[in-house]
C-alpha cells in the first residue's frame, strides 16, 4: 500500500511541475526560446562549461556556441573567459 501511495504523489507532483509551466532553462538545459525575451542573453549548459546556448531573435530553436580554445562560459559576466578565471557555480534552480 505504500508503494502505491509513493507513486501517486510523484504522479500528481510530476503533473503539478508540468502544470506550473516549468521551464528547461531552470535547470540550465537548452532554453526554451518561445518565451525568452532577452536575445543578447546566453544561456550556460551545466554538463558542458565550453558551450553555451543563446536565442537569436525570431528563432525557434537555441543555438549552441562553443567558446573560444582554452576558455569556459561564465553566466555572470556574460562571457568565455579563460580557464584560470572560470569558477563553478552552483546553478540556480527553482
Amino acid at each position: 500500500m505504500q508503494r502505491v501511495s509513493f507513486l501517486v504523489v510523484c504522479v500528481v507532483m510530476a503533473f503539478a511541475s508540468l502544470a506550473l509551466g516549468y521551464e528547461p532553462q531552470d535547470i540550465y538545459a537548452e532554453p526554451n526560446c518561445a518565451i525568452v525575451s532577452d536575445h543578447t542573453r546566453m544561456f550556460r549548459d551545466i554538463s558542458d562549461p565550453t558551450h553555451y546556448w543563446i536565442c537569436p531573435e525570431g528563432q525557434e530553436k537555441a543555438s549552441y556556441i562553443q567558446c573560444p580554445p582554452n576558455e569556459a562560459f561564465m553566466e555572470a559576466p556574460q562571457k568565455c573567459v579563460v580557464w584560470e578565471e572560470w569558477k563553478w557555480v552552483e546553478p540556480y534552480t527553482k
